[in-house]
């Protein structure tokens, strides 16, 4: 098993990409904590984990409030022992995100602390007790494709996505001496359900324009199709296996060619 016996700490758990990478993990021998704001759907994927075999602990987690981001971990390392594994998956792009002449100020701050700010809370009290363990570590960041080639209509998104690209270089460096990789997975367009609801709420949204070849309903830039959770969740267990031993400060593109196109 690529992760047996790994203490993995896994963010907006509960459903999509997340519940995915949980499974998987756990199905190759990972400690699961299914961290997540929604307990029902969290403690769902818990239940799916121990039917299969694995071993999975919830726990509430609010990523953009230290306290409870704080308590969370602390949480996880008191059940488990240590942390190994830190996966950074909580985001996403917020319903009115917009171009910079015109979005509102609330909604560019509340795109940074859903992306940025809960990487970095989480990151930080997650790095400390993979610190106090002393046997080193995985992070995973969540980048985005659009944060590397640029999109319509989503400029508050974008920008909060190419910060978690310079943290997790940064990152990467800082933390090496522990013995600690830092790396980033960045998706094209991934079909979860959030995305088909988005689309239904907002056919008319720019990120859809005819003008806006990476976000068309078909998404034809994507040379293989659409992405789906499986896998990201893949490239992910990649990253927290000793497979990737020597590889940190990377950015992991899985856009099906999109940036190529």
């Amino acid at each position: 098993m690529r992760l047996k016996d790994k203490v993995a700490f896994i963010t907006g758990a509960a459903q999509g990409i997340g519940a995915a990478a949980a499974t998987k993990f756990a199905g190759e021998g990972a400690l699961v904590v299914v961290a997540d704001i929604n307990d029902a759907l969290g403690r769902d994927t818990v239940g799916l984990i121990r039917s299969q075999g694995g071993d999975a602990l919830f726990v509430h987690c609010d990523t953009t409030q230290e306290d409870s981001v704080e308590a969370a971990v602390e949480a996880a390392v008191t059940h488990y022992g240590a942390l190994d594994i830190l996966y950074n998956n909580v985001g996403g792009s917020t319903p009115n995100d917009g171009p910079v002449t015109t979005v509102a100020m609330e909604e560019f701050w509340r795109c940074i602390k859903l992306e940025l700010l809960s990487t970095f809370l989480v990151s930080r009290h997650g790095i400390r007790a993979m610190q106090r363990a002393g046997r080193g570590g995985s992070v995973i960041n969540t980048a985005t494709y659009v944060a590397v080639i640029g999109t319509a209509g989503r400029d508050c998104y974008t920008a909060a996505k190419g910060a978690i690209i310079s943290l997790t270089k940064s990152m990467a460096v800082e933390y090496a001496p522990d013995r600690i990789r830092v790396n980033a997975v960045a998706p094209g367009a991934v079909v979860t359900q959030r995305m088909t609801d988005f689309y239904a709420k907002n056919p008319t949204h720019p990120v859809f324009a005819e003008s806006n070849r990476h976000r068309r309903p078909h998404v034809p830039s994507h040379l293989l199709g659409l992405i789906e959770t499986e896998d990201i969740a893949n490239m992910a267990l990649f990253l927290a296996s000793e497979e990737s031993r020597r590889i940190t400060g990377t950015i992991q593109l899985i856009d099906s060619g999109a940036t190529a196109s």
